[in-house]
């Protein structure tokens, strides 16, 4: 029996775009986390924020095993770097702390 369309999205079962990759977590700001140890599990880079473009939107967890993701965006360039790197050794996840020394935020 096949199923009348009721005008709905999921009646087209259309699938995510591929190419458009997000992250379904809460929200933290990058200043809730200095000073805090926590796992990188992934990064987006590229994203365009109201303030600005080249941002990256960063998923960590506190806890590796049952801790629920949050996300966070980042233009500091140290991290950003970091990340990349972290990236080309396929090195993810990666547990570092958030550091802060005035408005430069990096890893350790």
């Amino acid at each position: 029996m096949e199923k009348t369309d009721d005008g709905s999205l999921a009646f087209l079962k259309i699938e995510p775009d591929k190419s458009s990759r997000r992250f379904e977590c809460g929200e933290i700001k990058q200043q809730d986390i200095a000073n805090l140890t926590f796992w990188v599990i992934d990064y987006i880079d590229n994203v365009k924020t109201k303030f600005g473009e080249d941002r990256f939107l960063v998923k960590i967890k506190f806890d590796i095993e049952d801790s629920e993701a949050k996300k966070f965006f980042t233009n500091s360039k140290e991290i950003k770097y970091v990340l990349e790197k972290i990236r080309e050794l396929n090195a993810f996840p990666r547990n570092v702390t958030m550091k802060r020394s005035g408005n430069r935020y990096y890893f350790e």
